[in-house]
């Protein structure tokens, strides 16, 4: 009876109050039910499919997540983590907490701390199914993509607190200064969404691309730069149009912002036009949020008989309900206006009466946004400047001439001078490697 005694540690999860959402977990709810049934002396065999059922389920999420050491501890870890209640979503604003939920949330800290201890091979030992060494030493077998190695780490860290803290506050602080640093829920584990089916859905491997990467438009990089820290430190800043040429960097410079400032708290959100009727939802999300959150629309524009931007400029600036304080809103776009402008606009004769007001409303939208950045194709110095720091990143070492001349031959073949066509070029070269 004496691992029944370790194991039972399970049971007290009934107890919990703020983290109580972990109890609705399948594997978890599965865990307990065998607990009982072991208590209640049901079949052996019975309880042994039961067990395995369990294990491979843990091996799958594992495998998925890159657990690293003992599957149990990672898995309750990783709930903790993504447990949203009162507590973390408050310590997403304040990790210094007191009061009431504090309090709350170190009573439940304590149990889950004993749950934590758990071993899944004092279970197998009471059904005489002999020790399992993969379960404490667990090592997936694919490569660790981006996004495993992210979480992961921050798991492996929460370990270390977990496995060497006995103080239950100090166990709570550290786990305070993780929602606040992170986030809890989805964002903790994800800096880029998108929205379907009226849910955040975490990007998994989001574009790496470093502003390092971005050769030129420097004072272009400087103002998104300087916009987006003064959003970070609360201080006013200005929703942002990059508008102009294919190809110049635009999406590639908010993706680069977002690599520089995830771990300064700031996540991405793309929403495609046609969702622009969803954005009252996905603001309702946010705003209570204590991360801040950019809502990135790219290559917008709008042709003539649209009218969604009507709806949007409504909700971006001019609405009743204000903007949260945590959102802005940074859009791409080839066209300066954001909606397709004709001559007939301006025609007197056969356009609208008041011709004024037809041009006011084309530019209406483009309005909100405060700051507006242009990315003009690049002068064929500043392209061929491109492609040879490209060709220095990449370990492509060709004479400077033959370079220069093959950069121009490509260009000219293909897609006209643009920081993606030498990108295209510089792939077509280390293809030829």
């Amino acid at each position: 009876m004496d691992s029944l005694v370790r194991v039972d540690s399970v049971s007290k999860l009934n107890k919990l109050l703020i983290y109580r959402g972990i109890l609705t977990d399948n594997l978890i709810q599965k865990v307990r039910t065998l607990i009982v049934k072991i208590k209640e002396r049901s079949s052996v065999e019975e309880l042994q499919i039961d067990y395995y059922d369990i294990l491979t389920k843990l091996i799958e999420i594992g495998e998925k997540e890159g657990y690293k050491g003992d599957l149990w501890k990672n898995y309750l870890l990783n709930l903790i983590i993504k447990n949203k209640n009162p507590f973390s979503l408050a310590c997403e604003k304040n990790q210094d907490l007191k009061g009431s939920i504090y309090q709350l949330a170190l009573n439940d800290l304590k149990i889950l701390n004993e749950v934590y201890k758990f071993d899944l091979n004092n279970l197998g030992q009471l059904l005489n199914i002999q020790k399992n060494n993969f379960i404490n030493n667990f090592s997936p077998s694919t490569l660790a993509t981006r996004y495993q190695n992210q979480s992961q780490t921050r798991l492996e860290d929460l370990k270390k607190d977990f496995n060497n803290i006995n103080s239950i506050e100090i166990l709570l602080k550290k786990l305070s200064k993780y929602y606040y640093t992170f986030g809890t829920g989805k964002l903790a584990y994800y800096k880029a969404f998108r929205w379907k089916r009226d849910s955040l859905i975490g990007i998994q491997n989001s574009d790496p691309i470093l502003f390092e990467q971005l050769i030129g438009y420097q004072s272009q990089k400087d103002k998104l730069i300087k916009n987006t820290e003064a959003f970070l430190n609360n201080r006013p800043a200005n929703n942002v149009l990059l508008y102009g040429d294919s190809g110049t960097g635009k999406s590639s410079s908010i993706k680069a912002l977002l690599n520089k400032y995830a771990p300064q708290r700031l996540r991405l959100v793309e929403l495609a036009k046609y969702q622009m009727k969803e954005l009252p939802k996905i603001l309702e999300i946010l705003k209570d949020r204590g991360l801040y959150f950019i809502i990135f629309m790219d290559d917008l524009s709008f042709e003539d008989f649209e009218t969604d931007y009507k709806y949007m400029k409504a909700i971006i600036e001019g609405g009743i309900e204000v903007k949260p304080n945590n959102v802005l809103f940074y859009a791409t776009s080839n066209r300066r206006h954001l909606i397709k402008e004709k001559w007939s606009d301006r025609d007197q004769e056969n356009g609208e009466i008041h011709l004024s007001d037809a041009i006011q409303e084309k530019i209406s939208l483009a309005s909100r946004f405060g700051i507006t950045i242009s990315y003009e194709s690049p002068q064929q110095k500043h392209y061929l400047r491109i492609v040879k720091e490209l060709a220095k990143q990449n370990n492509i070492n060709l004479p400077n001439d033959e370079l220069e001349e093959r950069a121009i031959q490509w260009e000219m073949w293909n897609n006209g001078r643009s920081g993606r066509t030498a990108q295209q070029f510089i792939a077509y070269l280390l293809g030829e490697f």
